[in-house]
């Protein structure tokens, strides 16, 4: 078995593509099908690249094919071991609707968070919507939601197909098509939207922030 193949079972147990390891990795743009077609395997400069980003994966297993996979006690297969990506530009009230995943690996900075380990996300919190349960200027850690329902109760950093992001409650709307927004902050009213509009769900799990300048 070849380099990339070996890549490929990761890729595909961990549910990772192309645009996303190019990405994160800062790979050339068609790297990975030029080496499954057999053009080339993986080289040495990608290799490093993708175990530098991914660094649950063994590297004796993925030059050689010689152990497991993955590196004892790594994480919870989320293929980032237990690392946070602390996104430093990117606000939680309204913005562009870029994906994190579709931004440079410049863009962020990687948090080890112990209480957090199960997180893959951290992003800015602007706004008093959310008080005093989170404050404006506090980081957020949120936790990426696959689930093809919502866990009604909890709160979500929303990201709509319009492009805005939100924090808050989701609670059943009046008909199965809807949802409903609920600030923390009683000067907010409540608001609906449609189910169809929600881009991508994150969990929000907590929040750090600093009691001084």
């Amino acid at each position: 078995m070849r380099k990339i193949e070996r890549f490929d079972k990761y890729m595909n147990i961990n549910k990772l593509n192309d645009n996303q390891v190019t990405v994160n990795c800062g790979l050339s743009v068609g790297l990975l099908g030029k080496a499954r077609r057999g053009d080339s395997d993986l080289g040495d400069k990608a290799i490093e690249k993708i175990l530098s980003f991914y660094q649950d994966i063994n590297r004796v297993w993925l030059l050689t094919g010689e152990g497991e996979m993955l590196k004892e006690g790594a994480g919870d297969g989320s293929g980032r071991g237990s690392r946070i990506r602390y996104w430093v530009d990117v606000d939680a009230t309204a913005g562009g609707v870029e994906l994190f995943d579709d931004m440079t690996t410049n863009r962020f900075i990687d948090l080890s968070i112990p209480e957090f380990r199960d997180c893959t996300d951290a992003v800015n919190l602007y706004g008093d919507s959310m008080m005093p349960l989170y404050r404006n200027g506090q980081i957020i850690i949120l936790k990426e939601w696959k689930e093809n329902f919502i866990d009604f109760g909890n709160v979500y950093l929303v990201i709509t197909c319009n492009g805005n992001r939100m924090v808050k409650y989701l609670r059943r709307g009046s008909d199965a098509d809807h949802v409903l927004c609920i600030s923390e902050n009683k000067d907010f009213d409540p608001f609906e939207i449609e189910r169809k509009d929600i881009l991508r769900l994150y969990l929000v799990k907590g929040g750090i922030s600093k009691n001084t300048l």
